[in-house]
């Protein structure tokens, strides 16, 4: 039997998603775990293939159909989230709402650590 990845290959799924979500979605549900891992990792931008794990699994068999379908599309858009630099200065800091005195914990931005290619 031909491995998953390479039945993949053979019809360009790299290149030319031609799966909808559901389709994606379907195969996941019926394949055993590392079959399932495996259809992830090609279904997820490339900035994103780390997350295709047995926790992602796990978490996609809690949610409801429509979530799951969220889930799919979102694995397949590029991650926005940037990576803390060890130059990166953040400060914990306390925030209190002066007319309902709500107070909020977030990590503020001192030092981007940039030494070039930025606008100030």
């Amino acid at each position: 039997m031909k491995n998953f990845l390479d039945y993949f290959s053979a019809r360009n799924y790299k290149t030319n998603k031609g799966y909808s979500v559901k389709w994606i979605a379907r195969k996941i549900q019926w394949s055993n775990k590392e079959e399932a891992i495996g259809i992830l990792k090609v279904w997820a931008h490339s900035s994103r293939k780390e997350e295709c794990t047995k926790e992602k699994l796990k978490e996609l068999n809690s949610m409801i159909d429509d979530e799951v379908l969220m889930a799919l599309k979102a694995l397949e858009k590029p991650s926005i989230l940037r990576k803390i630099e060890d130059k990166q200065l953040n400060v914990q800091v306390k925030l209190q709402m002066t007319d309902t005195y709500r107070t909020f914990y977030k990590q503020a931005l001192v030092d981007s650590g940039s030494s070039s290619s930025c606008i100030s």
